[in-house]
């Protein structure tokens, strides 16, 4: 893990604070030191960090060094040093704080994954200002002796840790991303040969086998994975991902499956998939589509027949055939379902296309 540190080259307190971090986290992660802000943004450009830590909130080039590490896929953490409570945010206030706040800060501050605080007094600050939920307290051993230097390094790690391990779909390359898909895909139908292209070989490093059991578990999709990588021959390191720490994105509300919703009661075939359909219409207009509930759609589709004639009648009277024909393509992208099992046409247009978005985003900071 790669950490890249930027803070103000005049605020001793600030740099021995991180000189103890990287003291005291030793070969666990990378840390590099950064004061100058066109060193910062080169950086950014040339090579990849997995974090931009952020010590302090006022320097003026801190709009610059935060939209370029966002531009490079770099995940920002920020710690404040008590520079957001009220008394500095009051001190020029129209001339600076204020013009800085409306140009870069709040921003900044919503998309950190993660704001570093140091103790109660500044959590409430924080919380007033609402600006983002995703506060840590972690004692300053520089100025109480309640926490060890190497006690605050470990709990910074563990956040940096939190941070790689959230949303772990926006962190996977082309490749990764359709080995994901082929273990769906196995994993629902318990065979390789629905799949359109030869089998991947399986995750090299333990970084990329992490990212994808936490993207399962996170995702409420681990029994399929793990069936998909079953069949595909995958030896899995054992990880305990039930341990593993994430952070959500705000008002984040977990997922139903669509049988605890819907019941499993039905006269017909065709009755349940028109209320599982009415069902994920409804999740669609509330932003809560999942990869999980694709994958129950599919499942269903492939081991039960319906009357597609009638269904589609019925679809169509309650205004549900195209929203049913937009998820036909969204679980071909996603899920590799095929066309022979699709009881309606697939329909690609602007709606299917932000319908992907949304189940891509669902764990998205």
């Amino acid at each position: 893990m790669r950490i890249l540190h930027f803070y103000p080259k005049d605020d001793s307190m600030i740099s021995l604070y991180v000189t103890m971090l990287h003291e005291g986290m030793g070969l666990e992660c990378s840390n590099e030191m950064v004061t100058e802000a066109k060193e910062a943004q080169q950086n950014l450009r040339s090579s990849h960090y997995d974090i931009l830590h952020i010590h302090g909130c006022w320097n003026s080039s801190l709009y610059f060094i935060a939209r370029q590490a966002i531009k490079s896929e770099t995940r920002i953490v920020l710690s404040p040093y008590g520079q957001l409570e009220p008394w500095v945010m009051k001190d020029n206030y129209w001339n600076e704080k204020l013009p800085k706040q409306l140009l870069y800060l709040k921003r900044m501050v919503q998309q950190s994954y993660a704001v570093i605080i140091q103790g109660k007094m500044e959590e409430e600050c924080m919380r007033k200002l609402g600006w983002n939920d995703r506060t840590v307290i972690i004692k300053n051993a520089i100025i109480t002796q309640s926490i060890t230097r190497q006690e605050m390094a470990r709990q910074t790690f563990h956040i940096y840790r939190k941070v790689m391990d959230s949303n772990q779909l926006e962190l996977m390359d082309e490749e990764m991303q359709s080995t994901l898909q082929q273990l769906i895909i196995t994993g629902v139908t318990g065979s390789r040969q629905w799949l359109a292209e030869e089998p991947h070989s399986a995750p090299d490093t333990l970084e990329k086998w992490r990212l994808l059991l936490c993207y399962a578990h996170q995702e409420k999709i681990t029994n399929t994975i793990l069936r998909g990588i079953q069949v595909m021959n995958f030896q899995a390191p054992d990880f305990d991902v039930e341990k593993i720490d994430y952070f959500l994105p705000s008002g984040y509300e977990t997922p139903h499956s669509i049988e605890s919703v819907i019941g499993i009661s039905f006269v017909s075939e065709n009755d349940r998939l028109l209320a599982t359909f009415k069902y994920l219409k409804k999740l669609v207009l509330r932003n809560q589509l999942t990869i999980m509930h694709l994958i129950e759609l599919d499942k269903e589709l492939r081991q039960h027949d319906c009357e597609e004639d009638r269904l589609c009648e019925k679809l169509e009277e309650q205004n549900l055939l195209k929203m049913a024909g937009r998820l036909m393509q969204v679980m071909h992208d996603l899920t590799g379902f095929t066309e022979g099992f699709m009881p309606v046409p697939p329909l690609n247009d602007r709606i299917t296309k932000r319908i992907r978005l949304q189940v891509e985003n669902h764990l998205k900071i």
